[in-house]
């Protein structure tokens, strides 16, 4: 089973690097169109809550990105650790 973490784990962070970059790729939480009607009839009520609503997005968004390459560093992290020299005897034969 030891023989098998290690390249799980770097597989995984191979993934998870992706799925990051594939996050990275994509644009940031845009202005709704009820945003900008709300700005433009001067409902300052409902352009605050929709400014706050856009702004808990982006901030989701940022935790996500982040989340996963702190996954990715974990589990590269993970791997290394879990890979093992081999073993050599006492008197320095393999």
């Amino acid at each position: 089973m030891n023989r098998v973490i290690p390249p799980l784990c770097l597989l995984m962070t191979v993934f998870l690097l992706v799925a990051g970059f594939a996050l990275l790729a994509r644009e940031k939480p845009q202005p709704s169109i009820r945003l900008h009607e709300a700005t433009a009839a001067g409902d300052e009520e409902r352009r605050d809550l929709l400014e706050a609503e856009l702004e808990q997005q982006r901030l989701k968004r940022t935790v996500l990105i982040a989340a996963v390459f702190s996954l990715a560093i974990v589990t590269a992290t993970t791997a290394f650790v879990a890979i093992r020299p081999s073993r050599q005897s006492v008197d320095g034969t393999t």
